[in-house]
């Protein structure tokens, strides 16, 4: 806003120091001042000269309160952008320990897979083992059994 008041400032000391007194037609060549030495074309030069300025200073007030707009938006975009920012620094801050913690997890994880690789294989073996163990449980019945019948067929021979 300040920029607006040295803006308005400047362009009313020059338009004062281009046109000091805005005077009617009527005013100016009824003043004794002028008396009949301004003609009324210089005085119609005046007045278009003065309208013409006028516009001038409309447009470039209207340039101002747009250049301000942009500026109060930029500003705004500023302050979201400098917060973004500030957000993704502290994330980046937080990478480091997050990487060890990937690292360590990662570890556990290859420790877990190996630890459940040697499990399974010592259950295959423990399975092998069992059914190794019910083959000579049945091997060994299957003898006892053909013993007894000798023992009983010769026994029955007798």
């Amino acid at each position: 806003m300040e920029e607006s008041f040295y803006l308005q400032a400047s362009l009313d000391s020059s338009t004062e120091q281009a046109l000091p007194d805005r005077k009617s037609t009527s005013e100016v060549t009824g003043s004794p001042y002028f008396g009949k030495s301004i003609m009324p074309t210089t005085l119609e030069h005046l007045e278009t000269t003065l309208r013409q300025k006028d516009g001038e200073l409309s447009s470039y007030m209207a340039r101002l309160v747009s250049l301000e707009s942009i500026r109060d938006s930029l500003a705004e975009e500023l302050v979201k952008m400098t917060n973004e920012s500030e957000k993704l620094r502290i994330e980046v801050a937080t990478l480091p320990g997050l990487k060890a913690e990937l690292e360590a997890l990662r570890r556990r994880h290859t420790s877990a897979l190996e630890l459940m690789g040697e499990r399974d294989e010592e259950l295959e073996e423990l399975r092998a083992d069992i059914a190794d163990v019910k083959q000579m449980y049945r091997e060994q019945v299957d003898m006892l059994v053909s013993q007894i019948e000798k023992l009983s067929s010769s026994l029955g021979s007798k």
